[in-house]
């Protein structure tokens, strides 16, 4: 099936706000739904990427084939069943939505945190990287559409690594229970503002945007933007549209888990605009349960919050250069 492009002119932003120009951030034109879908699976990239990551996967899957029970049918006896129900909607799997099958990986793994699951069920989590990361890809082509600063690259470079790093805690499981990507000019590992996306069984599918706990450079690149237009990013957080996408707007969408409880440093506490200066991190999101994973449609609601949040990330990248 041909893929069809959404019938939308190109908005026209400025590299820089203007104090002067406040009425950049327009509302944005509804795009036409998505008709039809065609997945193009994900190419071959250099053996060279993530080389420290790759060498510890190696190690890993050595040290792991040489202890794992041979036996696959004792392997699997073992297994703990997986308590949360995945939907099955009739029709499934659709094209613009991932498969059943995904989520329901995932919530074997989250039973079944070991490398003896990962390693006799290879033909699942293969089938399952791969489905995920092709629909990475449908995704990141049709947000680069909203955004054009989006880098588009391979969608396997999008894609973060599902080992968990367990040099610094004393949680050894050894997998992430959940799949995720991100997307910005620079890519996953850049520090600029950008766009993320999770899949996690039991309602724990998650996509925001925004910049999580920048360096203290960025920080305070953000913080005098706000100090000189923060008009720019009460109106981004204003748009129309952003009550029935999120069910609230305006400050209350930031997340404010690592919010200042006091001013912060040289910035005086009674500052007009003290509760925006209090954030280290500005990051909307939103949750879809696994209904909606798995219908069709599913591409067009996340794309549908992207373009909400398209004026956001627009600013702090426009703010930290």
């Amino acid at each position: 099936m041909p893929a069809t492009k959404r019938n939308k002119e190109p908005k026209k932003t400025k590299t820089k706000p203007n104090g002067n120009h406040v009425d950049r951030i327009a509302t944005i034109e509804r795009r036409s739904k998505r008709t039809r879908i065609q997945r193009v699976p994900a190419k071959a990239i250099d053996d060279s990427q993530d080389e420290y990551e790759e060498e510890e996967e190696e190690e890993v899957k050595e040290q792991d084939s040489q202890n794992v029970v041979k036996n696959e049918n004792d392997i699997a006896s073992k297994l703990k069943p997986s308590t949360i129900k995945i939907p099955h909607p009739k029709g499934s799997p659709f094209a613009d939505a991932l498969s059943p099958k995904v989520l329901e990986f995932l919530a074997d793994l989250k039973e079944n945190n070991t490398r003896e699951f990962m390693l006799s069920s290879q033909d699942r989590w293969k089938d399952t990287q791969k489905e995920f990361t092709d629909f990475v890809g449908m995704l990141m082509e049709q947000l680069h559409d909203l955004d054009p600063t989006i880098l588009v690259e391979n969608p396997k470079l999008s894609v973060y690594r599902q080992h968990r790093d367990l040099r610094f805690t004393n949680d050894l499981r050894p997998y992430k229970t959940y799949l995720s990507a991100s997307f910005s000019r620079g890519g996953k590992k850049s520090p600029f503002a950008g766009y993320y996306f999770a899949v996690a069984p039991g309602g724990g599918t998650y996509i925001g945007a925004g910049i999580w706990q920048p360096s203290a450079n960025r920080l305070q690149s953000i913080r005098e933007g706000i100090i000189d237009h923060a008009s720019l990013l009460r109106e981004a957080l204003e748009l129309e549209g952003m009550e029935k996408i999120f069910g609230k707007h305006g400050i209350s969408l930031l997340e404010d888990t690592d919010k200042l409880k006091t001013a912060p440093r040289n910035v005086d506490k009674n500052h007009p605009e003290i509760e925006l200066l209090r954030y280290k991190s500005f990051v909307i999101s939103k949750k879809f349960d696994d209904l909606d994973v798995v219908s069709e449609g599913f591409l067009d609601k996340i794309l549908d919050v992207y373009e909400a949040i398209v004026p956001f990330v627009t600013i702090l990248n426009s703010w930290t250069g």
